[in-house]
């Protein structure tokens, strides 16, 4: 079973695994160690959403997994079957259950678990304190998480043209890119 659909673009590190019904959106990238396996329902992942290092995407019968454009999962991050908003940040080492839904913009930070058929509003700021999960609403620093994956756009080119030197990235020119990033996709509502 090795059968995928990437948009023109996509990058997938030849140490990732991806395999069944899998749609790779335009500059997407997919970075060593991860899994993502569509076998069992589809997985649809938008354009310049970022998988890093080790993170796992499954999918059951009865639970798609859908990833919308800019959006940025964190190394060893873990999705099963559930919905990533546009812009949204899952951090490293969160799980996210079938059924959940990440709102537009929202920021789950490091090691949370949301559990299935949660609901996490947009521009939401989530973490965990002593075992629970705290939601603060409209406190998201989105342009954080598009300014990241716009870095992993450039990454990802950066390898594919071969470059031996580490990657420089002008900040500025960086955060400039992602207000006008969150301008364009926020006009289109």
């Amino acid at each position: 079973m090795s059968w995928m659909s990437t948009k023109q673009g996509a990058y997938v590190h030849k140490m990732a695994s991806v395999m069944g019904s899998v749609t790779l959106g335009t500059n997407t990238s997919i970075w060593p160690g991860s899994v993502l396996r569509g076998d069992l329902n589809t997985i649809t992942i938008g354009q310049g959403v970022n998988i890093q290092d080790n993170c796992t995407l499954h999918v059951d019968p009865d639970h798609p997994l859908m990833i919308g454009d800019y959006a940025l999962i964190g190394h060893g991050a873990i999705l099963h079957g559930c919905s990533i908003g546009r812009g949204a940040l899952v951090g490293i080492g969160c799980i996210v259950l079938d059924g959940a839904t990440i709102g537009d913009f929202a920021v789950v930070t490091a090691r949370c678990l949301i559990r299935g058929n949660t609901g996490i509003p947009a521009y939401a700021l989530v973490y965990e304190k002593e075992g629970k999960i705290i939601i603060k609403e409209n406190r998201a620093p989105y342009l954080l998480t598009l300014a990241g994956s716009l870095e992993y756009i450039a990454l990802a080119e950066h390898l594919k043209a071969r470059k031996k030197k580490p990657l420089t990235i002008d900040k500025d020119a960086l955060a400039k890119k992602a207000r006008d990033l969150y301008k364009t996709l926020t006009s289109s509502n």
